[in-house]
């Protein structure tokens, strides 16, 4: 969906929701998407959360939920605005539900794997959330109106013979989201200086490669200011080089050099 179309159904329902009094719910967003929405805000009376999922609580995509400000009274969320939750009471009223496919350890199944194997029923992508993979285990989080095609058509991942069943298998915890560490030193705070540490390349290559071609993503809006600076918190994209995270930023070094760590989602 084109994000001024989606900007707009938003608003609509925004409308709507304040009028019924009712929630309401999109499918899963891409960080692109969710920043769209955020940067066009939502009208006085509403609480916007987000859930990927019971249990989720680091998550890649999300769904947005749009509740009428009382809904929640006299909750810890009652004033919250797009905060993730992920336990069990808030997470049931949000339109999604996990599948779990389970298959011998021996076997490899990885993330790419349970997605084509998604998307070859002809899902739409955006019914799709987080995928998990484990030893003998995976599981993904769907738009609860595609969870029984899922269940009732799926029978291999892959070559991988799998047996399938709604919710999350008794046992399974999700893994916490894997990072790799990364330490550098920048002389400024700059986009084209972060660029090239994650890149491996110069400052010029930063620029003409990735941040000119529009490559570059930051808080999930496409960063052409080579001069915008970065804070603690960001995230931002390369394409072909990977997703980061600003973790800290550090001391400043006798040449003047500041010490930064960016963590890698693997």
């Amino acid at each position: 969906m084109a994000d001024r179309e989606l900007v707009k159904d938003i608003q609509n329902a925004a409308r709507d929701c304040l009028d019924r009094s009712r929630p309401y719910f999109t499918r899963f967003l891409s960080e692109s998407e969710l920043a769209q929405i955020k940067a066009v805000g939502i009208p006085k009376g509403l609480t916007a959360l987000l859930c990927a999922g019971a249990g989720n609580a680091d998550p890649l995509r999300c769904c947005l939920g749009l509740f009428p400000s009382y809904y929640f009274d006299g909750s810890a969320i009652s004033d919250a605005s797009y905060a993730v939750v992920s336990d069990e009471n808030t997470a049931e009223q949000f339109p999604i539900k996990a599948v779990t496919f389970t298959f011998r350890k021996e076997d490899s199944v990885t993330h790419r794997d349970v997605l084509g194997s998604l998307m070859a029923l002809g899902i739409e992508r955006d019914t799709v959330g987080d995928i998990f993979v484990t030893d003998g285990k995976a599981a993904v989080f769907v738009y609860e109106k595609v969870a029984p095609l899922i269940s009732d058509s799926i029978t291999k991942i892959g070559r991988v013979g799998v047996q399938v069943q709604t919710g999350i298998a008794a046992g399974f915890t999700l893994p916490a989201r894997k990072y790799e560490e990364l330490r550098f030193s920048v002389a400024s705070m700059r986009l084209d200086n972060i660029v090239r540490c994650v890149a491996c390349t110069s400052r010029t290559g930063a620029v003409e490669k990735y941040i000119t071609p529009q490559l570059v993503t930051l808080n999930g809006t496409v960063c052409t200011d080579v001069s915008k600076q970065l804070s603690e918190g960001d995230v931002f994209s390369v394409r072909g080089k990977g997703k980061f995270i600003l973790q800290c930023i550090g001391e400043t070094g006798r040449k003047g050099n500041i010490h930064i760590t960016i963590k890698k989602y693997i």
